[in-house]
């Protein structure tokens, strides 16, 4: 009777445990997926950058308006991703102050 127990308990843990590292392994992904998009706004960006290097402009030129918009597409995405990620420096952090008391 007793083994019957512990043998559900430990079922339940088992499942509870699997749960867990799927919803961490879904969360790496996503990560690993947020920094390949970051990756591929960052050479567009270059890119652009390149383009209005070789272009004599002044101000109000069309092409550095959309230089400008640009830019304020790339820093609200990465503000976006940071907040993201300050989760998970905080818990680095603390498991290396962890390891660092031990």
């Amino acid at each position: 009777m007793i083994i019957e127990i512990i043998l559900g308990f430990s079922v339940l843990i088992n499942i509870v445990a699997g749960w867990y590292v799927y919803k961490l392994l879904l969360n790496m992904v996503e990560i690993t997926d947020g920094f390949d998009n970051m990756k591929v706004q960052l050479v567009e960006f270059a890119t652009h950058l390149k383009a209005i290097n070789k272009v004599e402009s002044f101000y109000g030129d069309p092409t550095i308006t959309a230089l400008v918009e640009h830019m304020k597409r790339l820093s609200g995405e990465i503000e976006d991703y940071t907040k993201l990620l300050v989760i998970y420096e905080d818990d680095l952090q603390e498991e290396e102050n962890e390891d660092d008391n031990t």
